[in-house]
This record gives structure tokens, C-alpha cells and sequence, in this order.
């Protein structure tokens, strides 16, 4: 069951990333001009493929909220569904690193979902303030 749901926001600072990242990986497709013999197309063909995956599929994550459940899509494949039960927490931070290893993090302010006893989750959306104020309300925190 679909319920509101929340586009990533992004900041200049990822774009720039992302562009250099791009700008680099197209670098080293042109490698393998320079001796076409030695096979390189194929290494440097599946980086640039493995590379645009990962600075594409942010593009596709999502915070969602569903019935009892806080679902976040953070790109292509992964997701994570938290009941509003077990969420303990939400703190706004501002800062390049996320508290979690898989974050929708995009932009430097981020808000982290702290639920379990020690799990906590890094998210960038737009309308951040509507975000928690609707977590709160059906996580019971105040």
C-alpha cells in the first residue's frame, strides 16, 4: 500500500561529485585508445558501467510513508522498511558523512531515523520539516 511519499533533495555539492566522477570515468574509457590491443575496453567498459550505476540510483530513492511502516528506496535494488514502533528518534544534522553506511544522502543537511536499539538511517528530502512532523505523529515522539 502506497502512502505519501518524499523525493530526495540534492545539493550542489553532489552534482559536482557526480560530474567529476563522470568526467573521470569517461577518462579512462579513452585509455584504451592508445593501445587497443591490450583489452582494456572491456575492464574500463564494465568500471564506467559500474560507476554510472551507482551516481544514477540515487535518482531513483524515495522516502515513502506507508501504513505502519517507514519505507525507504535507496536506489535501484535496495530498500528498507522500519516499523513507526521501533523508531526511537530523528535528529537534523548538517555534514558530508552519514551516521549510516546506506543513507539516501544527498545533500549536507540530512535527517537520521534512529530505530532498534543502536540502527540509524541518514535521509535527504525535500520538504524535510513535513517529514517530521508527520514521523512524529505516527511514531509517538515528541
Amino acid at each position: 500500500m502506497e502512502g505519501k511519499r518524499y523525493k530526495p533533495r540534492f545539493d550542489k555539492l553532489y552534482y559536482l561529485i557526480t560530474g567529476f566522477t563522470a568526467a573521470f570515468t569517461l577518462l579512462l574509457l579513452l585509455i584504451p585508445l592508445l593501445d587497443p590491443s591490450a583489452g582494456g575496453w572491456i575492464v574500463m567498459g564494465g568500471t564506467a558501467l559500474f560507476v554510472a550505476f551507482f551516481l544514477i540510483s540515487p535518482l531513483f530513492g524515495y522516502v515513502e510513508l506507508r501504513e505502519k511502516t517507514l519505507f525507504i528506496r535507496f536506489g535501484f535494488f535496495l530498500r528498507r522498511e522500519i516499523p513507526y514502533e521501533r523508531v526511537r528518534g530523528l535528529e537534523k544534522k548538517r555534514g558530508v558523512i552519514a551516521d549510516s553506511m546506506v543513507s539516501l544522502k544527498n545533500a549536507m543537511e540530512h535527517l537520521n531515523v534512529k530505530y532498534n536499539a543502536f540502527d540509524c538511517v541518514s535521509i535527504s528530502v525535500k520538504n524535510e520539516d513535513d517529514l517530521i512532523s508527520e514521523l512524529k505523529a505516527r511514531c509517538g515522539i515528541h
